[in-house]
């Protein structure tokens, strides 16, 4: 009985031997879409300041189309916010209110969308799926450690933002700022029709006198089609398109009339401290108000500062896994089998002695 206790312990431990391949499997199976980081990520194009002011931060990713796209993560945290540009305006004029969230405790990721350089071109219908791209940052922002994801965008950026709302995991929220109802042709991309699947708390603002077109009642078609239930609809009465919106000196600011100027420019002030607010209520922080800033309490520790992420990408995806598997940790597993075997060959010894 003792040989056949000692066969059943050496079966366990091949067992145990082969464990890690059968309880990883899964993981083995799912690729990082992140291909590049830091020096290695292309440059140029309409990323404007990011690559020199955050070179470490860059990233190269692909979408399930099989597009590569050049962007930035700013910030480390758990909650994270994907920020698509509005069609013809720079990357980084996401910039200023992607640092202010930086600063309040989130991670963002800023990119650049397909067709505009330095990210890949594409042709035919793969031209409008822009959506695709908004997905990839928000997969790029979970492989870097976020288990929530606020999805939000400007114009173009937006619209594109809407359509990839409804399959986003974990989605806490949607903002869209000056957005057309669809984008393409033959077919479009619909946000019209993405906002009737999206319950979250969502965000619409636009500009009476866009001077980039009439949007007003492209936004409020959205918001009025939206499914939420927590939904608010921002008008502004200035000249600014998309992200301009919420700068204290809009890029349009010089066509409003000179003596409503500083009026105006408060407007812009407070529309950005409205969406901070409500970044933040979607996450389910509570802010205060100090002055005329709004200003986040949190009990959480500093985050890193994010000009000096890592440029290991593997970092943050083996953390993120680990988190999620610790329960299932190979060497934890076998240890508790082999103590149970054990305790049942002793068993099985005694009965028979």
């Amino acid at each position: 009985m003792k040989r056949k206790a000692m066969h059943l312990i050496t079966i366990l431990c091949l067992v145990v031997m082969f464990l890690p391949t059968v309880v990883f499997a899964e993981d083995k199976n799912e690729t990082s879409i992140i291909v590049a980081t830091g020096k290695d990520v292309p440059t140029g194009g309409i990323l404007g300041s990011l690559p020199e002011k955050y070179p470490a931060n860059a990233v190269e990713f692909v979408t399930q189309d099989g597009v590569k796209l050049t962007g930035y993560v700013l910030g480390n945290s758990n909650k994270g916010i994907t920020l698509g540009h509005e069609n013809g305006w720079m990357v980084d004029s996401w910039l200023p209110f992607a640092e202010r969230l930086v600063k309040e405790g989130y991670m963002v990721i800023l990119w650049a969308f397909r067709n505009d350089e330095p990210s890949d071109s594409v042709s035919g219908e793969a031209t409008y799926r822009r959506d695709l791209d908004v997905l990839a940052a928000a997969q790029v922002l979970r492989e870097r450690g976020a288990t929530k994801i606020l999805a939000m965008g400007a114009s173009i950026g937006g619209t594109s933002t809407a359509v990839a709302a409804p399959n986003i995991p974990e989605l806490v929220g949607l903002g869209i700022l000056s957005s057309p109802r669809q984008f393409g042709v033959s077919p479009p991309i619909s946000a019209l029709e993405a906002v009737k699947k999206v319950e979250v708390p969502s965000f619409f603002a636009v500009s009476e006198e866009d001077p980039t077109g009439s949007y007003y009642d492209e936004v409020k078609a959205l918001y009025e089609a939206s499914a939420s239930k927590q939904k608010q609809f921002n008008i502004l009465h200035s000249s600014e398109h998309g992200t301009d919106m919420l700068s204290e000196e809009g890029s349009y600011s010089k066509r409003s009339k000179e003596d409503s100027t500083v009026k105006l420019k408060q407007e812009r002030i407070a529309l950005a401290d409205k969406l901070l607010l409500f970044v933040n209520n979607s996450f389910g922080q509570t802010t205060r108000t100090d002055g005329d800033r709004n200003e986040t309490s949190k009990n959480t520790t500093d985050y890193a500062d994010s000009s000096k992420s890592s440029d290991n990408t593997s970092d943050y995806i083996d953390k993120n896994k680990t988190e999620k598997s610790a329960f299932m940790n190979p060497a934890i597993i076998g240890v508790g089998i082999l103590f149970l075997l054990a305790i049942v060959a002793s068993i099985i010894v005694k009965k028979k002695r």
